[in-house]
């Protein structure tokens, strides 16, 4: 494997991790791959509340690194709104973060724990979704 970009890459994936920790997440993943054929490699940080008995990570955040070492301008942040396994739960997931400006991604995870809770609360009313947010609507979605 080619190490061209690989020390801007590791930056990428430490501010990601300290991001998610400065919101009072635990970082339970923490990876680097290198896209086959693209020059780039993806920085995946998956993180959940401190106790989160599954093994699927509440919030997600990724970020495509060029090999050349240039620094990603956006972050693509995933969550789903479920206090169960999110891989085995129909709960509601987040969509509208998936350009995230790095410069605003700590305010945009707290934006996104806030919206989680409304959302769970919503679906424990029985409120019927999708739920929309200024930036983000989250909706059930098959997968």
């Amino acid at each position: 494997m080619t190490r061209a970009g690989r020390e801007p890459a590791e930056d990428v994936k430490r501010r990601l991790v300290a991001a998610c920790q400065e919101v009072g997440l635990t970082v339970t993943d923490a990876t680097m791959q290198l896209l086959p054929g693209s020059r780039a490699r993806v920085v995946y940080v998956g993180a959940s509340f401190p106790g989160w008995q599954h093994e699927s990570s509440m919030v997600a955040s990724m970020a495509i690194v060029p090999v050349s070492g240039q620094w990603p301008d956006f972050i693509d942040i995933r969550c789903c709104a479920t206090e169960g396994n999110p891989v085995q739960m129909n709960g509601p997931w987040m969509r509208g973060r998936d350009k995230v400006p790095f410069t605003e991604l700590i305010e945009h995870l707290r934006a996104t724990l806030a919206e989680r809770e409304q959302v769970i609360a919503a679906v424990e009313k029985g409120i019927a979704g999708p739920y929309r947010f200024e930036q983000s609507v989250w909706e059930r979605v098959d997968l």
